[in-house]
């Protein structure tokens, strides 16, 4: 007999009011100017990847275009990103962008969406599409300590 699995989403990460703050700043910010209609779920998909790098420590995680901008605004959002990081991580996640590498291939988005669901959490396909030139110059905390020089 198989058992259903109940998956959560990314907006259960934070509280109401800290969701709905961020969708209005990436609806009304000009760096984001994110459609009304999209935001809400751009930022719940961005919520429930970072709940999947929080699990996945180690593994380098690649948000979709639309998420890398969630991404983003979150970190923005220093003391509230702070707060979720240490609740889901016990650290901070760090978000490398790698433009000299000239990126990572789409196909990587296919594993982070498996990662998302291997985690507990809602894949709304429609947030993680190809990204334009099909590579992303962005990935996630690989789980080792931040080096200084």
């Amino acid at each position: 007999m198989a058992t259903a699995v109940e998956y959560k989403t990314g907006a259960s990460l934070v509280n109401e009011e800290t969701f709905a703050r961020i969708v209005l700043f990436m609806v009304n910010d000009p760096q984001f100017q994110e459609d009304p209609k999209h935001a809400p779920g751009i930022l719940d998909q961005t919520l429930a990847y970072y709940g999947a790098v929080a699990v996945h420590a180690g593994d380098p995680l690649m948000p979709s275009e639309a998420v890398d901008r969630g991404v983003h605004a979150i970190l923005l959002h220093t003391r509230e990103s702070h707060d979720l990081f240490n609740r889901i991580a016990g650290r901070f996640l760090h978000h490398n962008p790698h433009p000299e590498r000239g990126g990572r291939p789409a196909a990587s988005l296919a594993e982070t969406k498996a990662a998302i669901r291997d985690a507990g959490y809602v894949v709304q396909d429609k947030f993680w599409a190809t990204v334009e030139g099909g590579v992303s110059q962005c990935d996630s905390d690989d789980g080792r300590p931040y080096a200084t020089a």
